[in-house]
């Protein structure tokens, strides 16, 4: 969306949508033949740099896969006609009501509008303006899809079950008779600094007051990104971070916290934020927030919260690429260091970087950048004023966005090149789909069977494919066996039990959790509770241990549990501002009805009445 003209916002996200309703020769449905050979992890996404398309197929279907993802490449407009777009136009159109009818849903228009001058290309959002999803016409689409969507502007990753050997011919086969696209430069763009502190306060369908910080910093080939994201991650991203440790463990006066920069091509987005615990004043909030982003930038990290930064982000990274597709497996690392970095392996470039950091090196980065002026947002409970997105209209009242186009200018035009429509290399028969190979027989791995003294029943597969161990603990017991007097019990149970052992405190375990890069967590469903483990191979044993005590030695700490109950009343009173929430809420009772044990909220948060009821001694009971 950075590279969209002026009166042509939206274009990019239209288009990803536009890529999936047929071409000249699949001009049906795109999911639909993708269905029938077993498509998983399909989709498409856009955002400020790029637009991507993934999905994971059977071997034997790759030739499929390349025939669509080719045909809507070099022959798209001939299957687009006036009817698809007005379709998809309403989809999008839907899709932004419903972003900016959640909580905190028009935050993103206005730091955009705070932090970038006028003409900066990530200063209009991706979604788009409404009047320019309204006045965009067959021809302007045509236009930007000739401008933007020729083969010599895109990157392509087969990852998987296959060789270059065998890769290259089938690419030559598909795509190779595609013609070069218009030479395309992505959009340049600086990272502004504000001249002056900026502070807004905006009314908003919340339940919680939250407070933003916000700055924009270098964007993500930058080796000052990672130092940043360091930074900001042990300012208020890890459990056991500085904001969390003192403004929802210490004082209890937030009851939640986050820090973390958000990285794009150009530049990025970094943001603190902090939401306000009921009944304590946001301004002592808000001073508390600033002052230990002083003190944080007056002493910086220590080398062990470095190293816990640096250890998570490489199980992450692990985590991630276990799998070959979605948006976080092999082929997406692989794509994204091509496109924005000019190298597939830019993910180690990254690893090491986070390797090398030292605590000077992230006080120094963090001074650098956090030290300028800040964009100070606070999003408080209220009546939202009357929504437009075009707040100050231009002179002579132009659709355009205030947050886009200075008055008085005009809207660029798309370059409309119209190069010759691709032809079909001999040998394709492109009106039909190729016929799909031979898929072979699934190899499930063994599954090994045991039964412990005590009675566990133990699953055990091996799989070897990356250096984690992963455990899941079920029990028989979900939402539905809430006491209903106290609805909330067990999710507030579940919620305590990483909190403090009887020879851990809730830090400590964060802490520790942070050293070994193991993630444990406890989810219920409304039949099963599930308390789930994912560890570095090599440090499984401690993981183990960390993991046992954590769930058979709850302590139930009182001053825990209030801070607790704290947060999930406020999560309650969020659900009610959330169309979703306020769904999965309310149906199960008009399903089943409130004496049926599923005539519970999906949420598993229960009601207000019930977590305000809950005791130390029904939560020992509970586990």
């Amino acid at each position: 969306s950075k590279d969209e003209p002026a009166g042509k916002t939206g274009f990019a996200h239209l288009f990803e949508h536009l890529m999936f309703n047929g071409s000249e020769h699949a001009p049906g449905d795109y999911f639909e033949p993708m269905q029938r050979i077993g498509a998983t992890d399909m989709n498409g996404t856009t955002w400020f740099d790029r637009t991507n398309y993934f999905e994971t197929v059977p071997t034997g279907a790759l030739e499929t896969a390349l025939f669509l993802e080719s045909d809507r490449m070099g022959w798209l407009l001939g299957g687009l006609d006036q009817t698809k777009l007005d379709n998809q136009r309403g989809v999008v159109q839907n899709e932004k009501r419903q972003g900016d009818n959640q909580p905190y849903g028009l935050v993103e228009y206005a730091q955009l509008d705070a932090l970038f001058p006028d003409g900066h290309p990530y200063r209009h959002p991706t979604i788009g303006s409404m009047a320019d999803l309204d006045a965009a016409s067959l021809d302007d689409v045509k236009a930007w899809f000739r401008a933007k969507y020729g083969p010599n502007n895109a990157v392509i990753v087969l990852a998987g079950d296959i060789d270059v050997a065998t890769a290259r011919p089938l690419m030559e086969k598909y795509f190779g008779a595609i013609p070069r696209g218009p030479d395309v430069t992505p959009a340049a763009a600086d990272v502004p600094t504000l001249a002056a502190p900026k502070a807004e306060t905006m009314k908003d369908h919340v339940a919680t007051t939250r407070i933003y910080r916000n700055w924009v910093v270098p964007g993500l080939t930058d080796p000052e990104l990672v130092r940043l994201d360091i930074a900001t991650s042990v300012l208020g991203g890890l459990s056991s971070s500085w904001l969390d440790n003192i403004l929802v463990k210490g004082e209890k006066i937030a009851v939640s916290v986050s820090a973390s920069v958000q990285p794009f091509e150009r530049v990025s987005l970094l943001e603190v934020t902090a939401d306000v615990k009921p009944g304590v004043d946001p301004a002592r909030v808000a001073a508390r927030l600033d002052a230990i982003i002083a003190d944080f930038l007056a002493k910086g990290p220590s080398a062990d919260e470095v190293q816990r930064v640096a250890t998570r982000e490489v199980a992450g990274r692990i985590n991630g690429i276990e799998s070959v597709g979605g948006l976080g497996g092999k082929a997406t690392a692989l794509a994204e260091g091509a496109i924005y970095a000019g190298d597939a392996g830019f993910y180690k470039t990254q690893l090491a970087q986070y390797g090398a950091a030292t605590p000077a090196d992230v006080l120094a980065v963090a001074r650098k950048w956090m030290s300028r002026p800040a964009y100070a947002l606070t999003v408080e409970p209220g009546e939202r004023s009357a929504y437009d997105e075009a707040k100050a209209m231009p002179p002579g009242g132009s659709h355009q966005p205030a947050w886009f186009r200075k008055p008085g200018t005009t809207p660029a035009v798309v370059p409309a090149p119209a190069p010759a429509p691709a032809a079909a290399p001999a040998g394709i028969d492109r009106s039909q789909l190729p016929p799909v190979g031979d898929i072979a027989d699934l190899d499930f791995p063994t599954v090994q069977h045991a039964t412990l003294r005590n009675g566990i029943k133990v699953s055990y597969v091996q799989r070897t494919n990356a250096p984690l161990t992963k455990l899941t603990v079920s029990f028989d017991a979900g939402n539905a066996a809430d006491d209903r007097s106290k609805l909330g019990l067990e999710a507030m149970t579940l919620a305590l039990l990483d909190e403090g052992t009887k020879t851990r405190s809730s830090i400590a375990i964060a802490e520790e959790k942070e050293r070994l890069g193991v993630a444990i967590g406890a989810s219920a469903s409304m039949d099963r509770t599930s308390v789930g483990l994912t560890a570095l191979t090599p440090n499984l044993v401690p993981s183990l241990d960390l993991f046992a005590d954590i769930l058979r030695n709850p302590a139930f700490v009182p001053a825990e549990i209030e801070r607790v109950r704290a947060q999930q009343l406020a999560g309650i009173q969020a659900e009610l501002t959330s169309p979703q929430a306020i769904a999965m809420r309310a149906l199960p009772v008009l399903l089943y009805g409130k004496a049926h044990p599923y005539g519970v909220p999906y949420t598993g948060s229960g009601d207000a009445a019930g977590v305000a009821r809950v005791t130390r001694k029904d939560m020992l009971a509970f586990k």
